[in-house]
């Protein structure tokens, strides 16, 4: 939970794992493409070369499983923070795989909760101080980025916290990614020449798929509609199309007042995909239409559509010149996450790490 909502503020350190499950037009008629994991700034490169597996002998969630500087860490905690984190995967994890996740993932949360330690000391030897008021503004952006039937006291409830621990967990993130900033403040940027070579060494990061920007209106139906309401509801949506040839309405307005999609908001647009992006029925209808035809009406799983494409680009690759300012960000970014990577790994270096 924690973890989902801290994103929103790019939290440069990402301690703990749950999650808010948002959805939206766009996700409801993707297949399930999975997302790229965000980088764990909290973890030192050999992470994983030696797991560490729950102790066999005790289930004690008192129980100390490693002290840091003489601070204890308790198998409690740990659990806490897997179940939490267990629940993000609603049952996806195949079982013959769960015992092998879960060694992971508490090897994992265990040197998060370590490095954790770690900053905060560093956060307090350092006299790093967050205002209040910034932590207000804080939380407010984390409650204005949640889903409108969804309240930020709900969606805490439901993970067994509390508005208050949510302030300091914020209030403490702040002041680690102070912490991390002030460490990084001094790393040169990337250069063009540096953008330039790893553009020129990495041919297959830079292949554009073929994509369509396109715009639909949908009416849904269900498994409870006859054919007779069906056909109805077919025949609405084709009236709908008529009018829009005849421009006695645009596209834009006709998705605003008639689509069933969320995306009825932004007059239908569903911005820009590739193909393996929706569902079949409708990739091919999307990727055949000449731009700025209004297609025939068809039908999906989730129910009516009409689709206008508005750009359509054939697979290629991006120019340089296109992507540079990009490549030059994400090449400074990595550049501080190594950075942040070698301090956390020092203070490691020199901190007392008793395992139980």
């Amino acid at each position: 939970m924690f973890n989902n909502l801290m994103s929103k503020r790019n939290m440069m350190v990402l301690p703990v794992a749950a999650a808010l499950m948002l959805t939206g037009c766009e996700e409801e008629e993707m297949a399930n493409t999975p997302e790229p994991a965000p980088v764990d700034l909290t973890q030192t490169e050999d992470l994983f070369s030696t797991p560490v597996k729950p102790n066999p002998l005790t289930t004690d969630p008192d129980a100390v499983v490693v002290r840091v500087n003489g601070e204890e860490i308790t198998r409690g905690e740990i659990n806490q923070m897997m179940g939490m984190a267990m629940q993000r995967f609603g049952g996806q994890i195949p079982p013959e795989q769960i015992q092998t996740v879960q060694s992971q993932m508490y090897s994992q949360i265990k040197d998060e909760l370590i490095n954790q330690k770690l900053l905060t000391a560093a956060v307090a030897a350092e006299n790093i101080q967050v205002d209040d008021a910034e932590v207000a503004t804080a939380i407010e952006e984390i409650r204005g980025s949640l889903p409108a039937d969804l309240t930020l006291e709900a969606a805490l409830e439901k993970e067994g916290q509390t508005l208050e621990m949510l302030q300091v967990k914020v209030g403490n993130d702040m002041a680690t990614r102070q912490l991390m900033e002030s460490k990084t403040a001094d790393t040169p940027a990337a250069t063009e020449a540096e953008a330039k070579e790893f553009y020129e060494a990495n041919p297959d990061k830079f292949a554009a798929p073929e994509s369509v920007s396109a715009s639909h209106i949908l009416i849904t139906f269900d498994d409870t509609d006859t054919d007779e309401t069906k056909a109805e509801k077919k025949a609405k949506l084709e009236e709908i199309r008529q009018s829009i040839l005849a421009e006695t309405v645009s596209f834009e307005d006709a998705a605003t007042g008639n689509s069933d999609c969320p995306s009825s908001a932004q007059g239908g647009s569903l911005g820009t995909f590739g193909k393996g992006r929706m569902v079949p029925a409708f990739e091919v209808a999307a990727f055949s239409q000449e731009p700025g035809e209004i297609g025939e009406v068809i039908e999906t799983k989730f129910g009516y559509h009409i689709i206008m494409v508005s750009d359509h680009q054939e697979e290629g690759t991006m120019d340089f010149e296109e992507t540079k300012d990009k490549l030059i960000d994400f090449l400074t970014n990595q550049k501080k996450q190594e950075a942040v990577l070698d301090y956390i790994a020092s203070l490691r270096d020199s901190a007392t790490i008793e395992e139980m």
